[in-house]
């Protein structure tokens, strides 16, 4: 039997199976395990209650293709690929599926494998892990109580404690993603964030992106100011750079004490694609005309980047101080 696997289309221009221009090639590989999820989260064009096209995954294309092929081609990549990334549809034997090509993948490549995938139980993150992955993204996506089932689905507490109690069963091995723009309160994502890189869990900020055939079509993002704000903090907590935030009645992040404040803002790692080590995700927030949440690169103009949000804090009275 041939086996198929959806991939991105970036990554298929790195491969060289596609003729494409890349602005900003991935240097990650991303695969997708199956199509036409089981759950049914708003944003997701793989949802049950979706009506767009199986192709996409948030903005991103993912032709099909050949396994075999797509296998050499791995085999033989150059170095500017520093991982492989399966994003895995919870579809019929995702599991099943999502070993085989774990497996599949360590004969041919020395890659280090994430496996970004909706599980239940400790016993299957083992058996990723045990097939040669080297990370398990495990998303919470929607980080408040008030909108998790309403967008996501599932119990919001036990959610959150599955995700930290691989954290603490596989330390420094686990990731979760957050999704900046689903109802949350910037203290809220503070709490989480915090929590979450206290158990050694890495977190991958997204913003809220609106794809045609999903729920949530119409909504829009969040501001571009909130989620540099968002991107600060995180930046912040992955580094073990010590600060205190002051938030208003409403939640809203309104200072930040930090020492080297200066310094730290023109460090432009904080506004690049946060993740698994290696995960640049291109344009997968975005289009290439902006505006750029995430950045797949370091950004050349960081200046006008910094004096840009420094103008958008003052105008929101978002202070740091030093």
């Amino acid at each position: 039997m041939k086996r198929k696997i959806r991939v991105s289309i970036g990554s298929l221009g790195v491969l060289g199976l596609r003729d494409i221009k890349l602005p900003a090639p991935p240097t990650t590989l991303y695969l997708m395990v199956g199509e036409r999820c089981m759950y049914n989260c708003a944003y997701c064009p793989q949802s049950q209650s979706s009506h767009g096209s199986t192709e996409f995954l948030s903005r991103v294309i993912w032709p099909v293709a050949d396994w075999q092929e797509l296998k050499m081609a791995i085999k033989n990549t150059h170095r500017a690929v520093r991982r492989i990334c399966f994003q895995v549809v919870n579809s019929p034997n995702f599991l099943e599926d999502t070993l085989f090509f774990v497996k599949d993948t360590v004969s041919v490549s020395k890659l280090p494998v994430s496996v970004s995938v909706r599980l239940t139980n400790l016993d299957e993150v083992k058996k990723i892990f045990d097939a040669g992955a080297q990370r398990v993204g495990l998303a919470l996506d929607v980080a408040t109580e008030k909108t998790f089932e309403k967008f996501r689905g599932g119990n919001f507490q036990n959610t959150v404690s599955f995700i930290l109690n691989a954290g603490r069963q596989f330390p420094h091995r686990i990731t979760t993603h957050i999704i900046v723009g689903m109802g949350e309160t910037d203290k809220e994502l503070y709490e989480i964030m915090k929590n979450f890189f206290n158990n050694t869990i890495t977190v991958g900020l997204f913003a809220f992106t609106p794809v045609k055939g999903t729920i949530l079509e119409k909504k829009s993002p969040p501001r571009l100011l909130r989620y540099r704000r968002i991107q600060l903090m995180r930046y912040l907590f992955a580094n073990n750079l010590p600060f205190k935030p002051q938030f208003d009645e409403k939640e809203n992040l309104t200072s930040i004490e930090l020492e080297s404040a200066d310094r730290i803002l023109k460090n432009p790692e904080i506004f690049i694609t946060s993740g698994c080590p290696h995960c640049n995700r291109p344009y997968y927030n975005e289009t290439p005309t902006g505006p750029m949440f995430n950045f797949p690169f370091a950004p050349k103009k960081i200046d006008s980047i910094l004096s840009e949000f420094v103008e958008y804090a003052s105008k929101e009275k978002v202070k740091f101080k030093i």
